[in-house]
Order: C-alpha cells, then structure tokens, then sequence
C-alpha cells in the first residue's frame, strides 16, 4: 500500500501540474480534449469544509461552465470547471478558465491565457450574477438557475483581455452541474492490447470518495478498484482530481507502483482527464475512457513487456450505463491435457442478450480463431495438419453469418479439443530456438462475439481457449546442463529417463550403427523418421534443422576433425524398445568437448527421441508427434572452473510462496585446466524465484572449491526457470540455469 506522503505527493503533482496552463490531448478516437491546468486554491492547503453533494435552488457544487464566442471570434474558451459554495444570497468559488485566440493559416487556436480566477457573486430568488477575473480579462455573467437545480445558463460580457481577447456584451454561456463522483462503482474494462488478453471483457467494482467542496476549482478523488478475473491486476487505489466535468484519475497497484490512468496509458508524461459522461441527477455518474488504463506488471502474460490496455466505463448510481449486451458464460475455457491424437473432449459457451435497454440485437457474429497467435508456434499441427480445437453452434446458420438475439434469448457454442502435437518439428523463432522447457507448448484458439453494440467503444467480446497436448514418451527432465569442461577433459555422465505416460506401447527407434558419420567429410542430415531405420532412436543436433520438402533435416553433433559427438550417450536402454505403458527407460549422458567444434558462443543442442511415427497405414506402437526435441542440453563456455553435479538444477515441483530445501553445487577450479589461474569473484546475478548462498569468499585458487546453496521459491503456478550468472574477473562469466514447477 502506498504511505499517505507517497499519495500527498501524487496529489500535489495533479493539482499544481503545470499551474495555469492548458493541457490539449488528442484521443484515438480524434476527440480533442481541453482540460485547464489545475491551479487550485485546494493544492495550497486550504481546509475542506463543505459538502460534495447538490441540493435543488443553490450554487453550490461542481459546474461545467460553456461559454459561446463572440461574433467576430476574436476569442473562444473562457470559464470551465470549478466549484462553487453559497451561504445565503453570497457565491464564492474558483474555476479553471483557458482563453483562445483564433487559429491561423490552419492551425489550432492558440492558448492566450488560463489558470484558476476567483469566483464571486450574489443570488436573487433564480436569478444570480457571478464575477470572475480571468487574467486581464473580467467576465460578468448573468443567469438563472433551473428549478431542479441541475443547469444555469444566461449572458455574459466581458472586459478586454489586453492581447487575449475583447470586450463583449450579451453572449450567452450554460453550465451543467457535475454529480459528486461518491459512490459504489459497476462497470467494465475491454482490454484492447495484451495478445492474450484482446477483446476481454473484465466486471470493475470499487467506490470512489470525492472530497468536500471548498470553492477551489477542484476536489480530490480517492477510492479503490477490484478486477474480476483480471489477470494482470486484482484490485488497485485510484488517487486524483476532478474539476467540471473532467478527471484525472492515477491508478495504483497494491505495491504502490503507478500502473496508469483512466484515459491514458502508463508512462504518459502529463496528467489525463476522462470526460465525465452522463452527468445528471437522477441518471449517476458514468466515467468512459479510450486507451483508458495500462499496466506493465509481471502478472500480466508475457511478464513486464507485455502490460495491457482497454477501453474503460465506470458507472456511479447508474446500474444500465456500463452493462454490457452480451454475456458469455464462461469467460474463458481451460481444457486439462490430454495426450496428442486422444479422443476430443468439448465444453461449451453460452451466449445472451443482456442488453439493458431490452433492444434485440441485430447484426450479431461469431468469428473462430482455432490457432490464435503465431502460426509458427500453434500451427495447425505440423505433423498431420489438423486443428487442435474445432467449433459448432446453434447460433447463426454458419460460422460468420449474421443473427439475432431477442433480450434475454441464449444461444450455445461448443468447443472440441484434440491436441495434434506437443512440440513443433522446427524449434520455434519466438521461443528463442524452442526450448523443450516451454514444451509442451500451450495450444491456444480464440472465440470472438461481434455485437452491434457495447457500453464503450469496442464492440468485440472474445473468450480465450487453451489446452496442451502431451507426448506418450516424456522426459524425467526438460534440460541437462554442463559446466566447462577441457578439451582433455570429460564431465561426470547425467543420468536421464524416458517414461511412457500413454495407454499403448510406443517402439523408439533402434539405434544406428554410425548414425553421425559422413565419409565426405562434412556434416550429416538425418530425415524426418517416417519410417524405421532412417535415424537413430537417440541422437544429439545441433539445433540446425531445416524443411526439406515433406520431411525435416537434422544436423548431428559431430566433430568433424575427431568424428566424434561433443554430448556422448551411453548405457542406453531405450533405443530400439517398445516401451510398454507405464514403463520407462533410461541412458546416460556426459560432455567431451571436440577440437574443431566452437565452443563460444556455448553450445546449446538438443537431444533428438525418436519413435515410429503414426501413419494412415502405421496405427499401433507408434506416436503421432515421433522425433521431438524433449531435451535441451547446454554447456558453459570453456573456463578452469568445473561445476558439480552439472550447471543446472531442477526443483521439481514446489508450493506457491513456500521456500524449497536448499540444492547445491560445488565450484572446483581445476589446476589441469590449460589456462588454469586464481579466480577472482566479482560478483554473482541471481534471476527468477530463487536465492543463492556460497562459502565461496572472494575467489579460488588452483586446486580450490567452494559451494553454492540454492533454493526455490515460486511466486507463481506453472513451470519456472531462473538463472545464476558468475561473474569473475578477468572479463569471465559461467552461466546456471535453475527451473521448478510452482503449485
């Protein structure tokens, strides 16, 4: 939560915000916006005395002041916001007044002068008078005020401006009064940017206080916001002003950190108003905003780049104003995974017209997207080509096609799921060369309504699908990870398990006799395995793989001076078994740096497993997504110093906000390395939800050890990785790679 000095300050920055001058926005939507710099009598301390609230046959409250220009223009603008406070026949009170001169050769109207004039006059029975001074400028208005209390209008003359403006008589002006933005809150926020989250529909609860009126020509504004499913903020503090119609309204995280505006995104450098729409007595309050609200918390998906947003509508005292006219029950459908190839499984999303007025909607329609995002990580499937979710509705004759729905009329729309692969064929540009940590990769599709109508100015509801897709053949691990090692050098093997998690034997492919070995000399490609015998059941690339007509290209880890692999397996119990359901097997693997292979930048390859694949005529022991990449394997670049176990650490699966036992790691500066000398620490960075402790002082010297002691402690559900990064001098850095599972 923020302290009351942090909040007095975003306060004071509101209302003193460029004191006296205009402020001019430009919204997408081409309205331009005009809101006086708040110069306020309240930003220098003056106590609050009197109530926000309006009562019928008096001046006293929130004005929105619209003065006509002059038959000559030689101005516009003149009195705006402000508030006003009467005791008996007396007015008191500020409002925020900005003066124009006409634009030229087409330009926009030049500000001539603005800032906060002092407001007085005297009532008779309706009728009233107001002075106020407005830099050079005096502007005398004469007037009536409504029966019900709601709106003035009447005449006004002015003195000359001196330079802003000139002396007038007779031109008319109104004023609207503003309802006090006190109250319980119901509305919306329609995200319009985050990918995941586009064309959301989020409900908005909360309340608003506005601080007393006390005749400045604005009042504070405080409350708090709670988002119904929102993932990337649950609930926020609004802190800010209002004067007129007009708002600027900061939000802030429970944290403190300032996530943006309604109106304007975070960042923005100057304070945004929102206008206030729907002011009246008896119809609320009712605060709309484009680009209305922004964040760029972790929360949000795709973490701190991502942020998001949305088109905002706030009601106060109003229950139809934000009401949307459709509802989709769910918001959203998860499916659990299932493995590739299995039987669909379907849920359903039942559409109504809610519309407040009661209006039929016309022109509804339903847009599917059954491989949202990146075509390159979601497909369709690149081992059959089929879509992994599938759409039928009672809606409309076909996808696409208009309907209609009369008030409270539902239709039903029903979603399949059968995942057609778990890992892509060619690591993925957008994952960085296709982590298999990220696998299985979220498969996601998106189900768009299009209604003629919407409480803001988007007109798009879409709810979010997901699911993923498991292989029958699953890996004990997603990464091996090494330390550096010499040429002359070989690590300690890695032990690592395959388990078949299906419900039918799966035959991994035999192993080949000399499967990297090219008698040319150069490097040797490997086919997609459609059939047995084409490739190895095990093998490490690369990471070059190329498309090569129908089938995929692999390239070996083979040294080609020493015709011998940088990652050697051994003790391999898999290749060439069918492993039965249930059942596992196992292989080792360890790290011997070759001459001829670079070993900066580090080697990052994966280790290829490769079953009989699925075919129209090969329907048993086989798997539909054979050959993936299901783990990655990375070594550090050379160094004298050598890392126990390995340079990774896996802490499987851990308790949300719980910390883990302590994982270790011994660091042993070898004396046989070539360019063995003291390492000197100059530091280590630790990233992710993870803490390091070590006995390691400020260095080692040859022959020398020391241990690292980690442990995890996710913030948050689903797989999670960090890194640890060594740094020691001269210029050197080792690289850990941490990961859990947070539950």
């Amino acid at each position: 939560m923020r302290t009351n000095s942090q909040r007095d300050a975003i306060l004071s920055d509101i209302r003193c915000h460029r004191s006296g001058q205009l402020q001019t926005r430009q919204s997408k939507l081409g309205v331009l916006v005009l809101w006086a710099g708040l110069s306020l009598l309240s930003a220098c301390g003056s106590a609050r005395t009197s109530s926000p609230t309006q009562a019928a046959g008096t001046l006293a409250g929130n004005w929105q002041f619209t003065m006509s220009p002059p038959a000559d223009n030689s101005f516009s603008g003149g009195m705006q916001g402000g508030f006003l406070l009467q005791r008996n026949g007396s007015i008191t009170g500020q409002a925020a007044y900005s003066v124009f001169l006409p634009a030229q050769a087409g330009g926009s109207p030049t500000l001539c002068s603005s800032g906060s004039a002092m407001v007085t006059g005297a009532v008779q029975g309706q009728g009233f008078t107001l002075a106020a001074l407005a830099g050079a400028q005096a502007f005398t208005l004469t007037g009536t005020l409504s029966s019900d209390g709601t709106t003035m209008a009447g005449t006004y003359n002015s003195t000359d401006g001196q330079g802003c403006g000139t002396a007038q008589t007779g031109l008319q002006w109104t004023a609207s009064f503003v309802p006090s933005l006190t109250g319980a809150i119901q509305g919306n926020f329609h995200s319009s940017l985050n990918p995941s989250l586009r064309n959301q529909n989020f409900l908005v609860s909360g309340s608003l206080t506005q601080g007393p009126n006390i005749g400045a020509s604005s009042a504070t504004v405080e409350g708090t916001l709670m988002f119904q499913n929102y993932p990337c903020l649950s609930s926020a503090e609004v802190t800010g002003e209002i004067s007129g119609n007009t708002a600027i309204l900061q939000i802030f995280a429970p944290n403190g950190l300032n996530v943006g505006q309604i109106g304007a995104p975070v960042g923005f450098s100057n304070p945004f108003p929102v206008i206030i729409d729907g002011s009246g007595g008896s119809t609320g309050v009712v605060l709309r905003g484009t680009n209305a609200y922004a964040v760029t918390t972790s929360s949000c998906p795709g973490g701190t780049l991502a942020g998001d947003i949305g088109n905002v509508c706030l009601a106060i005292g109003n229950n139809t104003s934000c009401t949307q006219p459709v509802s989709l029950s769910p918001g959203l459908l998860t499916f659990v995974p299932q493995q590739v190839g299995s039987a669909a499984t379907a849920q359903t999303v039942t559409l109504t017209n809610i519309d407040p007025s009661g209006q039929i909607l016309n022109g509804l329609t339903l847009s599917f997207n059954p491989q949202a995002g990146s075509t390159s990580l979601f497909g369709p499937s690149d081992f059959d080509g089929l879509p992994n979710f599938t759409e039928q509705d009672n809606c409309a004759p076909s996808l696409g096609a208009s309907f209609a729905l009369a008030t409270q009329q539902s239709c039903t729309i029903t979603i399949s799921f059968s995942p057609q692969q778990s890992c892509p064929w060619l690591p993925s540009t957008a994952l960085g060369g296709a982590s298999p940590a990220s696998c299985p990769l979220p498969l996601v599709a998106s189900l768009t309504v299009n209604s003629p109508a919407s409480a803001d100015n988007n007109t798009a509801f879409a709810v979010p699908l997901s699911g993923a897709g498991f292989s029958a053949i699953v890996p004990s691990t997603p990464e091996i990870d090494f330390g550096a090692e010499a040429l002359t050098e070989t690590s300690a093997p890695q032990v690592l398990s395959f388990s078949n998690q299906g419900i039918n034997p799966v035959q991994i492919l035999p192993a080949l006799a000399a499967p990297c070995l090219n008698p040319n000399g150069g490097v040797h490609t490997l086919p997609r395995p459609l059939v047995p015998g084409a490739v190895a059941g095990l093998q490490v690339d690369t990471g070059v793989i190329t498309p090569n007509g129908s089938t995929i290209n692999y390239y070996c880890d083979n040294d080609l001076t020493s015709k011998i692999a940088n990652f050697q397996i051994s003790n391999d119990s898999c290749s060439g078994q069918l492993l039965a359901p249930q059942a596992s097997c196992s292989l080792a693997i360890l790290f011997a740096p070759q001459p001829s292979t670079p070993l900066v930048p580090a080697l990052d390859y994966f280790l290829e497993l490769n079953t009989l694949q699925c075919t129209d005529t090969t329907t048993s022991n086989c798997e539909i997504d054979a050959g993936r990449f299901p783990v990655e394997v990375t070594a550090n670049v050379p160094s004298s110093l050598r890392m126990t176990p390995g340079a990774g650490l896996d802490f499987g699966i851990q308790p949300k906000n719980q910390s883990s036992a302590p994982l270790t790691i011994n660091l042993f500066n070898d004396p046989n390395d070539p360019h063995a000398a003291p390492v000197n620490f100059t530091g280590n960075l630790v990233r992710g939800d993870f803490t390091e402790t070590d006995d390691c002082s400020s260095g080692l010297a040859p022959g020398s050890s020391c241990t690292m002691n980690i442990t995890f402690r996710p913030r948050v559900a689903g797989f999670d990785t960090g890194t640890i990064t060594i740094t020691y001098s001269p210029a050197q850095t080792q690289i850990i790679h941490l990961r859990g599972t947070g539950q």
